[in-house]
């Protein structure tokens, strides 16, 4: 897309627990996108949400800190422990 800088768009870091004993950090789309279908339930609509504002932010359309907040949410809905950095 002419004007656009190359490159991932990125958020603030968001750590989640993603097994007992680890927790993963994201802070891109694809990040997001991964934990999203592995954590949530799609027919959760925070879920649904979260996965709109990431193909928002991937196309430019939302702001960083829309779709960052839009993710903690989805997962705290599905019982993931969120830190966030």
């Amino acid at each position: 897309m002419a004007g656009q800088a190359s490159g991932l768009r990125t958020i603030r870091p968001v750590s989640y627990q993603e097994t007992d004993s680890r927790f993963r950090t994201v802070n891109d789309a694809n990040g997001m996108g991964r934990a999203l279908m592995e954590q949530c339930d799609p027919a959760d609509p925070a879920y649904r949400q979260a996965a709109g504002s990431c193909i928002a932010f991937a196309e430019g359309t939302v702001t960083p800190e829309q779709v960052r907040a839009d993710f903690i949410q989805a997962l705290t809905s599905a019982g993931v422990f969120v830190r966030e950095n």
